[in-house]
């Protein structure tokens, strides 16, 4: 064969390996493009889940911030206002001291409220022989003559035959009384502490109404 042919065969070989290995190059960059592509897909999905999942973490926190600021902003008012009431029953008992005091606070005549204290206890308590604690203002206050009108009132209020007496130990309490039944060892605190406190649950929504309508 001569030089010739063998350049041609050659050039012939060359040729058609460099259209095979054009061929290989050209498949291996569409299989490198698809590759690529596929790679860049997911990473677009992996970053688009990663952005929806922040997106989603963001909205659920800033939903537990905005619930937890209104917790908190509903417990603050719960707190003032319970705050609010507790002041007022403070300035009751305040009122409550000043009217046992001086007889007399407002419309509110002290002696017809501890007539009536009197009165409630005596129709709890079931016996004839009734005795009274008072502090020791009120001690001195009802003395014999307004021991008698007492039980005058007690006894029309009741509708029994009541007997009251005074016992020489003086309590410790603002004002009112405690009575109690010396026949069956009953008493009935109706002090105006033990009142007010009695009171306080029952009263304290009316109360509340009365300082934030319908703000509650």
């Amino acid at each position: 064969m001569s030089d010739e042919g063998v350049d041609k065969i050659i050039s012939h070989i060359e040729a058609e390996a460099e259209k095979e290995i054009s061929e290989i190059l050209l498949k291996a960059q569409e299989e490198a493009d698809k590759i690529r592509k596929a790679a860049q897909d997911k990473a677009e999905r992996q970053t688009e889940r990663i952005l929806s999942n922040g997106r989603r973490a963001a909205s659920l926190e800033g939903e537990r911030i905005i619930a937890e600021t209104k917790l908190d902003v509903r417990r603050k008012r719960m707190d003032a206002q319970e705050e609010a009431i507790a002041a007022s029953f403070e300035g009751a008992k305040k009122a409550l001291g000043e009217l046992a005091e001086k007889g007399k606070w407002d419309n509110f005549v002290y002696k017809n409220i501890m007539f009536n204290l009197i009165g409630s206890a005596s129709e709890v308590v079931a016996g004839s022989k009734l005795e009274l604690a008072f502090n020791q203002r009120d001690s001195r206050t009802f003395n014999k003559r307004m021991l008698g009108e007492l039980t005058t009132f007690v006894k029309k209020r009741t509708g029994r035959d009541i007997s009251l007496t005074r016992t020489d130990k003086a309590i410790k309490c603002l004002g009112g009384a405690v009575v109690r039944d010396l026949e069956k060892q009953v008493e009935v605190d109706n002090t105006l502490e033990a009142k007010l406190n009695r009171l306080k649950e029952s009263i304290r929504v009316d109360v509340a109404k009365i300082l934030f309508g319908d703000r509650l």
